[in-house]
């Protein structure tokens, strides 16, 4: 395979991963900052993703399956989705601007 073939994840919005949300079927939404951020917030329905359970949840999940990932500011996000493409998952995407962007997002009302 050569580097043109290879498969990538894609860096969306927070307005593009909120869309993505919405859509069907929804993507399996993970929050990979630490546990402590995690309970204190977090996207509604994202599970925490950390290094030790990553292959606990690829066993779960289909290969073809939406998967968006989060971090702090957009970059450990990056490095998840990597792992994730890596095991041949199809879909997945990395929340620039990270949880404060994604949340922020959410709070704000869509204008018509």
């Amino acid at each position: 395979m050569n580097t043109a073939e290879k498969p990538a994840f894609r860096c969306i919005s927070s307005r593009e991963a909120i869309a993505l949300m919405r859509a069907e079927p929804p993507p399996f939404v993970f929050d990979v900052r630490d546990m402590a951020s995690y309970q204190k917030a977090h996207v509604d329905g994202a599970a925490h993703l950390s290094e030790d359970r990553l292959l606990a949840w690829m066993k779960r999940l289909p290969k073809d399956a939406p998967v968006l990932i989060y971090c702090y500011h957009g970059n450990a996000s990056k490095v998840f989705a990597q792992m994730f493409v890596d095991f041949r998952y199809a879909n997945v995407c990395s929340v620039d601007g990270g949880y404060e962007a994604l949340a922020a997002a959410l709070t704000t009302p869509v204008a018509a």
